[in-house]
Formats: C-alpha cells, sequence, structure tokens
C-alpha cells in the first residue's frame, strides 16, 4: 500500500484548513444536501466531502457511509491532496498503490474512487484541504466529461466556503461596529448626562428670565443632542438584530399618562394642546415591555410636536381582546401639523431618510426615529402605519400584542400614584450613592438633598462596602444606587458581594437600583444576573428618581 505523501507546503496548507473554522463542526443542510444531489447525479452509493488535517481525514458531510473520519495513512484523499490535482481510480483491486489498502480489502471495500480537491484561500495563496469524492463498490468508467461536473461540484463547495468567511467577516465587524457604537455611546452619554444634570438644577434655581430662557435653551440643545446619540445606538441594535423584548407586568395606562405628561410639562406655547384619550380601565396592568412602548410613544410624539405649531396632538388608544391570554392595543397618534405629500409617505421609514433637505435643517432629527418605532412595534407582535395630508397634519397608527395578566389586588388596582403624592413621601427614606463621575454624582447629591433624603456617597465599590459595613444598626440604608462602571470595584462586583457576603447579610434584600450611561440590550440582564433590583440609564431626571424610590423604596419599607 502506498501511503499519501506529505505536501512540501503542509504547514502552510494546515493554517488554511484551520481558518476555514469548518473542522469537526456540525452537520449543515447546504453541505449534506450537495452530497445528496452529487450522489444522485453519479449514481453512486457513496459520496463525501473530506477535509485532510494531520493524522485523518473527517468528513464535512458523507453520503451513503455512517462514518465521520479515518486515518490520514490509509486515505484516497490523502493522495489528492498531495498532488493538488484529481485522481480517479476505476478499479483499486488492480490498482498496485490500492490493492492492499485496508479500505478495499476489509470495509467498506472500496472498488472505485474519483475525488478532486477543494482549495481554500489563505493569505493570498489556494491550499488544497480536502477533496469532493465519489466511491463505488464496483469498477466503473469516469470519462472527462464526468470529472468536468465533479470539479463543478467541488468549485460550489469552495463558493460556500468563501461565502461563510464573508459573512463571517461581515458579522465580526457588524458586532465590533456595535461594540464601538455602545462604547462611545458610553463616553458621550457620561458628560451629557452631567450636563443635562447641571442644567436642570440651574433651571430651579433663583434665576432672571433672561437666564431661565438661555438655559432652557442650552437644556434643549444637550437634550436633542442625546436623543441624536439614542437613536444612532437604537439603530445600530436593530441594525444587528441584537434587541429584544422584555415581559414585565406594568399598569398600561400609566406609561401614556407618564408620555404625553412629559410633553405637556414642556409646552410653552398656549397654541397647542396634548390629548390623551386611553379607552380602557385605567386599572388595567398587562404584561410586556413598557420601555419599549414607551420609546415608540415618544418618538411618535416627538415627531407630531415638531412638525406641530398650533392645534392639537392626540393619543387616542383602545385595547381589544385576541384570545384567553392576549390583548391587542391600537393607537393612534395625530397631530394638525404641516403633514405630508403622499408620494413621500414611503420614505419614511427607510433608514436615515428625511423627506427633504429644509425638513432636516429646519426641524432636526437622525430619520431614524420611525425606523426604530416600527422595528420595535414588530418586536411586539405589531406594526406601524401613517396617513397624511399635507397642510391638515398626519397620523401614525400602530398596534402591539401584550399579555394578560393574573388577577391583581385591589391595592394594586389603585389609580396610579402621582408624581407629588410619591415624593411627599420620600424623605423616610435613607440612601446609599456609588457613583464616580463627578458631575453625575454632585447631581443625584442635588435630587436626594431637594427631596429631603438622608444619603451617604461613595466614589467607588470599596468605599460603598466600607459604608455598608459601619451602617448595619437601626439606621441602615433603605436603597443602594449603584453605578456600574466605577474604578476599583464596578458595580457589578460590589452588588455581588453585597449580595453574597455573610457580614453584609443585613443588605442581603435591601433593593439595589443600577445607574448606567451604556443602553445595550443585555445590561438589564446583566445587573439582573449581579443581584441588582433595577436599572436606570443616566441621565436620570428627578421624576424618574423618584418612581424608582417610591417603588423600592417606600413600598418596601
Amino acid at each position: 500500500m502506498d501511503a499519501p505523501k506529505i505536501p512540501t507546503d503542509e504547514a502552510e496548507r494546515i493554517k488554511a484548513l484551520l481558518s476555514a473554522d469548518i473542522l469537526d463542526t456540525q452537520n449543515e443542510p447546504m453541505f449534506d444536501n450537495l452530497t445528496t444531489l452529487v450522489a444522485d447525479v453519479f449514481d453512486v452509493p457513496i459520496v463525501a466531502i473530506s477535509l485532510v488535517d494531520e493524522t485523518r481525514q473527517w468528513f464535512k458531510s458523507i453520503h451513503g457511509l455512517d462514518v465521520c473520519e479515518t486515518s490520514r495513512e490509509v486515505s484516497f484523499c490523502g493522495h489528492v491532496v498531495h498532488q493538488k490535482v484529481p485522481m480517479v481510480v476505476e478499479d483499486a483491486r488492480q490498482d498496485t498503490r490500492f490493492f492492499d489498502n485496508p479500505l478495499v480489502q476489509d470495509g467498506p471495500e472500496i472498488v472505485f474512487y474519483a475525488g478532486v480537491p477543494v482549495f481554500y484561500k489563505h493569505r493570498g495563496e489556494k491550499y488544497p484541504i480536502g477533496t469532493l469524492c465519489l466511491i463505488d463498490y464496483n469498477p466503473r468508467d469516469f470519462d472527462q466529461t464526468a470529472l468536468r461536473r465533479l470539479k463543478a461540484f467541488a468549485h460550489e463547495i469552495e463558493l460556500i466556503l468563501d461565502m461563510r468567511r464573508t459573512t463571517e467577516k461581515a458579522e465580526a465587524a457588524n458586532d465590533a461596529k456595535t461594540t464601538f457604537l455602545a462604547n462611545m455611546t458610553h463616553e458621550l452619554r457620561t458628560p451629557m448626562s452631567g450636563i443635562i444634570g447641571i442644567l436642570d438644577i440651574l433651571g430651579q434655581s433663583t434665576l432672571d428670565k433672561a437666564q431661565l430662557n438661555q438655559v432652557s435653551l442650552a437644556s434643549k440643545s444637550a437634550n436633542q443632542m442625546l436623543s441624536v446619540i439614542n437613536d444612532i445606538l437604537d439603530f445600530s441594535k436593530i441594525d444587528a438584530d441584537k434587541v429584544t423584548v422584555n415581559h414585565e407586568a406594568f399598569n398600561l395606562y400609566e406609561v401614556f399618562s407618564s408620555v404625553i405628561e412629559t410633553f405637556a410639562l414642556h409646552q410653552q406655547s398656549q397654541k397647542k394642546k396634548f390629548i390623551l384619550n386611553c379607552q380602557w380601565d385605567k386599572t388595567l396592568n398587562v404584561n410586556g415591555d413598557p420601555m419599549r412602548l414607551r420609546q415608540v410613544l415618544f418618538n411618535l410624539l416627538s415627531n407630531a410636536d415638531k412638525f406641530t405649531t398650533n392645534g392639537e396632538v392626540a393619543v387616542t388608544a383602545k385595547v381589544f381582546d385576541i384570545d384567553a391570554e392576549n390583548i391587542r392595543i391600537n393607537c393612534d397618534v395625530s397631530d394638525t401639523g404641516i403633514g405630508i405629500e403622499q408620494d413621500q409617505l414611503e420614505r419614511l421609514f427607510i433608514p436615515f431618510e428625511q423627506l427633504d433637505n429644509a425638513s432636516s435643517r429646519k426641524y432636526g432629527g437622525t430619520g431614524l426615529g420611525l425606523v426604530i418605532s416600527q422595528r420595535l412595534c414588530e418586536l411586539m407582535g405589531g406594526s406601524i402605519s401613517v396617513e397624511s395630508k399635507l397642510g391638515h397634519g398626519s397620523t401614525f397608527r400602530f398596534f402591539i400584542t401584550l399579555q394578560k395578566t393574573s388577577v391583581v389586588s385591589d391595592e394594586e388596582c389603585d389609580e396610579v400614584t402621582s408624581i407629588e403624592n410619591k415624593k411627599s413621601t420620600l424623605s423616610q427614606l435613607s440612601v446609599l450613592l456609588a457613583e464616580d463621575d463627578l458631575t453625575n454624582r454632585f447631581t443625584l447629591e442635588y435630587f436626594l438633598t431637594h427631596l429631603d433624603i438622608s444619603f451617604d456617597s461613595a466614589l467607588n465599590g470599596r468605599e460603598a462596602l466600607e459604608k455598608l459595613s459601619h451602617n448595619q444598626n437601626d439606621k441602615r440604608y433603605d436603597v443602594i444606587l449603584m453605578d456600574c462602571q466605577m474604578p476599583e470595584k464596578d458595580g457589578f462586583e460590589t452588588s455581588r458581594q453585597i449580595r453574597t457576603e455573610h457580614h453584609l447579610s443585613p443588605y442581603k434584600q435591601v433593593p439595589i437600583i443600577a445607574l448606567t450611561a451604556n443602553a445595550l440590550e443585555g445590561d438589564r440582564e446583566k445587573c439582573l444576573q449581579a443581584g441588582m433590583t433595577d436599572y436606570m440609564t443616566k441621565p436620570v431626571d428627578i421624576n424618574t428618581l423618584i418612581d424608582k424610590l417610591y417603588k423600592w423604596g417606600v413600598s418596601n419599607i
């Protein structure tokens, strides 16, 4: 028996094989379908896609034989890899190279073999990493026409491998882009959070009318910048299919009312009204993703607000039963603004598209808000559409699917507590704030002081643990506000220690609310896995802080 020789470029060939990242992988339909097709075309019992490494030939796909690999030393394919050209053996029993080969004398008793090399490019050079081969138990002729066909199938395998590499590179590049945007977003959001917080504080201080106007303009610019940052990040996640929706219980009316209240409170013109008409019991609780629903509503209301100078912006929503477990929310967001030409409507949901450059200059924005809203509606089992008439306003319609909750108690069904009522109950709390950024810490400290809440501050996780260790008696902390990214010890590790270390056992059940500048999908899960209770994305406004402290502090006392 002639064992296959080792190619002179074996080291580089093995590198090429390994770079294909296909050895010892699971079965894949694209390869299995191809070997089945080749077996039908050539009417042979066995077809294999084999890959030859240092010691064996491993079958990525094999039709007609139940094996996954054989020794390279007895392989026919090893000869093809060495020669780098096709090899046909019409009757191995009569061939001096193979007549005494174990694969001929014993199982599977190969008689006919035809194999062509499969090449893969590595560092600009093509190397034979394996073969596409035919095997029969009987001798047969194999002319040049048949050989050309077999070469064509082998070339298809090469194209599949190249396509896999291109796809993997594109996915890796997309992942790198998403990670880069996430990191850049964190770096941008952190100072923006500080700016917005300080401007909010200035807006509540004793200023004359001109100064208040200047602060208001600066605050609007900062929030517009933050909105652009958020749009770019959200779109990058959607583009990479990395957005998912959460499922948690929430009050449906509270979500709608809180969003429209945000716009109504910031509305300075008496010529524009915001109207909410929710046609269901205000005590209705559902299961779904309140954050994503808020995001859709906020995007649509932002558009309506932006393009409406006089008149009204109205939100009308209804609930319909789908079945015993699910309900459908139909919502119209209508305005009396400038409207949209009919031939422009289809462009609204195309990424980065704006109806004209003048619109971009006058009203700003990235052109991503509606694209993001459309995808979020789809993820929540719905869709979005628009009707508009130039000069008469627009109506954006969306529906989503939510799950019904089980019967809740009378206490849980009480009408949503107002911000002012919540605010009045917070002075009984004691809070530990762990935040390393000076500006963000100053802002949160101001909010806590303004709310008449007793608090201590820590600059990192180590300091936070020290304060917890020394404050375990009568006056323990009721809530911990924990920045996720801090020097010495970050918020995740600090939270894990609070939940697991014996000497901190009095705080094992104390709510930990995460503070982070990231807005990535998966951050919430990461926080919960570390033992945190809830999550706030910077910049934290005072109303959000009130809501969280009331929910986790006052309600738990």
